[in-house]
C-alpha cells in the first residue's frame, strides 16, 4: 500500500520558496513565508528542503527528468515509438529536428540546475550550521543531498555531454558566468558524490520515497559502465547482488510498472507519485494546487480507452518482441506485459483487444507500460496517475554487469556475462542462452535483452548511442527519422546525439559556448 505524505505539498512549497530569486526591487517580503534568516533553523527545515529537491525530477511540462514531457523527451529518440505531430518539442525531438531553443530539451537543463541549486544551498547550509546538530543527522543530510546531485549530475552530462559544472549556490550576477566542463569531469564529479554519498547512506531506508546506500551504488555502477570503466563497475555493483541486500527480480515482470506493487524488492530507488496538493496536473510541483500525479497512462491510451494516444510502438520494436517465444511457445511476456497488439487473449483496458478496437484497427500497437489497462476500464480525467516511476531497477543492476564482464579488458568473463543474461531470460520463461560463446553473440542478446526489458523506461536511445548503433538502428527503422539524423554529422560525432546548450544559457552566460554542431 502507497504510503501518503499529507503534508507533502505544502512542504515543497514552503522549502521551494527559499531557492527563488527576485528581480524586482519592490517586491514586499511577505511576514509569513520563510527566509534565509527565519529558515534552517532546525532538523525539520532541512527535510523540507531536502523534499524540495525531488520535484525538478517530476515537473510536468517543463522538463521534469521524470516528468510527463521529460519522458517523452528520453523515448523520443530511440526506434521504440513513434510519436505523432501534437506535441511540437517532442515531435522536434523524434524527428531530430530540434534546436537549441527547444522549450522541453531548455526546461530539461534548467530542472537539472534547479536541483543542482537546492542540493549545493542545502550542503553549504548544513556546514554553516553543523555544529546545531548531532554528526548522525549530518551524515544523513549530506549522504541524501550529494546521492540527489550525483544523480542529476549524471542525466546532465547524459543529455548534454559538455555544461557548466555548478557545484555552489550563489544568486551573486557575478557567479553566473561559467565555462563548460566536460562529460568526463561532469561524470567525475558524479562518481566523487555517489561514492561518498554511499558510505553515508543506510542500507535500509525506513521513509518511502529517499535513497539507500545500494541506490548510489546502482547509479554508480551506470556511471562506470557509461564512462567504460568495466572493472569499477563490476566493483560497484556485484555487491547488490548479495547481503546485506535484498534485491531480487520479483516473479511477475508487469509488478514494475503498476500501482499495487511499488517499492518492491525489485526496485532500488522510485520517484513517488503520491495523491496529495491540489488539482493542477500542469504545474511545476512546487505551487499550493499542484498535484503530485503524473499524466502519463492517458498521454499513451488509445482514444477508444480515453487516452491522448501520443506515441504508439514502432514496427521494428514488435519485430524485436517477436524473435523469440517463451518455453511454452507464448510470445515473450515482457512483450506482453508492454505492449498490446491482436493476439489471441490479448485484454486492454478490461476488454478482449477485438472488443474494443474495431477491425480496422486490428493491425495496431498500444503501450501498457505504466498504464492502468488492466484495473481500469478507461483512462480518466482528469488524468491523475498515482503509479510510481521506477527511477533504478535491479534488473538493470543484472544486466549492467553482465554488460561490464562482457566488455571489461581486464576481467572479461563471458559465462558470468550468459549467467546475469539468464536470470533475466528466466524470468521471462525463455530458455537460457544457447547462442556462440564469443563476446559479439553475447552482445547481440545483450542488446536485444535490454531493448525489451526496458522497453520506454528512457535507457534504448542512450545504450545505442554508447553502444554505436544509433543510426543504424535509425536507419532500418524510420527513413525520414535516418536521413534527418544524418544531416547532424559533425566531425566525429552527430549534434544530435545530445540536447543543445540552450539558446538562453548562451545569451546570459557568456563563458558557455555552444556544443560541437551548434
Amino acid at each position: 500500500m502507497k504510503r501518503i505524505y499529507i503534508y507533502l505539498t505544502s512542504c515543497i512549497v514552503s522549502a521551494a520558496s527559499l531557492f527563488v530569486s527576485c528581480d524586482s526591487q519592490l517586491d514586499q517580503v511577505n511576514p509569513n513565508q520563510a527566509t534565509e534568516d527565519t529558515f534552517w533553523k532546525n532538523e525539520a527545515d532541512f527535510e523540507l528542503a531536502l523534499t524540495s529537491c525531488y520535484t525538478p525530477l517530476k515537473n510536468a511540462l517543463n522538463g521534469g527528468y521524470y516528468g510527463t514531457r521529460g519522458v517523452m523527451m528520453r523515448i523520443a529518440r530511440a526506434d521504440e515509438v513513434e510519436f505523432r505531430n501534437d506535441i511540437s518539442d517532442v515531435f522536434q525531438a523524434c524527428y531530430f529536428t530540434n534546436t537549441n531553443g527547444n522549450s522541453l530539451s531548455q526546461g530539461m537543463f534548467y530542472q537539472f540546475y534547479n536541483a543542482l541549486y537546492r542540493t549545493n544551498s542545502i550542503m553549504q547550509k548544513l556546514e554553516e550550521k553543523g555544529g546545531n546538530f548531532s554528526k548522525e543527522f549530518i551524515d544523513k543530510v549530506k549522504g541524501e543531498c550529494l546521492f540527489i546531485r550525483g544523480f542529476y549530475l549524471f542525466q546532465l552530462g547524459k543529455e548534454f555531454k559538455d555544461a557548466p559544472l555548478r557545484l555552489t549556490a550563489s544568486q551573486s550576477p557575478a557567479t553566473f558566468p561559467l565555462e563548460k566542463s566536460t562529460q568526463a569531469e561532469i561524470w567525475a564529479q558524479a562518481e566523487s558524490d555517489l561514492s561518498t554519498a554511499a558510505g553515508l547512506l543506510p542500507v535500509k531506508n525506513e521513509v518511502v520515497g529517499k535513497p539507500t546506500k545500494g541506490a548510489a551504488l546502482a547509479v554508480l555502477g551506470k556511471v562506470y559502465v557509461y564512462g567504460e570503466q568495466f572493472e569499477k563497475a563490476i566493483t560497484a555493483l556485484e555487491p547488490l547482488t548479495a547481503s546485506p541486500y535484498t534485491y531480487k527480480l520479483v516473479d511477475d515482470f508487469a509488478w514494475n510498472f503498476d500501482e499495487a506493487h511499488e517499492n518492491n524488492e525489485e526496485s532500488i530507488f522510485e520517484l513517488l507519485m503520491e495523491p496529495v496538493g491540489g488539482t493542477d496536473i500542469w504545474g511545476n510541483g512546487e505551487n499550493i494546487n499542484s498535484s503530485q500525479t503524473n499524466t502519463r497512462p492517458k498521454e499513451y491510451a488509445a482514444p477508444e480507452a480515453g487516452g491522448w494516444y501520443e506515441a504508439t510502438p514502432t514496427q521494428q520494436m514488435m519485430d524485436l518482441f517477436w524473435v523469440e517465444k517463451d518455453k511454452d511457445g507464448d510470445f515473450d511476456y515482457r512483450a506482453r506485459a508492454s505492449v498490446a497488439w491482436d493476439y489471441e487473449g490479448c485484454m486492454y483496458y478490461l476488454k478482449p483487444f477485438r472488443e474494443i478496437f474495431k477491425e480496422d484497427k486490428w493491425n495496431t500497437y498500444w503501450l501498457l507500460k505504466y498504464q492502468n489497462w488492466n484495473t481500469a476500464s478507461s483512462e480518466v480525467s482528469p488524468p491523475m496517475s498515482c503509479i510510481n516511476e521506477r527511477a533504478v531497477r535491479y534488473d538493470e543492476v543484472i544486466l549492467l554487469l553482465a554488460e561490464a564482464y562482457l566488455r571489461s579488458a581486464s576481467q572479461q568473463n563471458l559465462p558470468k556475462a550468459v549467467g546475469y543474461i539468464n536470470q533475466i531470460r528466466r524470468r521471462a520463461n525463455l530458455n537460457d542462452y544457447s547462442g556462440a560463446m564469443t563476446q559479439e553473440a553475447i552482445f547481440a542478446d545483450l542488446e536485444h535483452q535490454r531493448a525489451i526489458e526496458f522497453f520506454v523506461d528512457g535507457e534504448r536511445f542512450y545504450d545505442l548511442r554508447r553502444w554505436g548503433l544509433l543510426e543504424e538502428r535509425i536507419r532500418t527503422c524510420n527513413e525520414v527519422r535516418y536521413k534527418q539524423l544524418m544531416t547532424g554529422k559533425t566531425g566525429n560525432t552527430n549534434r544530435y546525439y545530445y540536447y543543445p546548450i540552450p539558446s538562453k544559457e548562451l545569451e546570459t552566460n557568456p563563458l558557455c559556448t555552444p556544443n560541437e554542431g551548434w
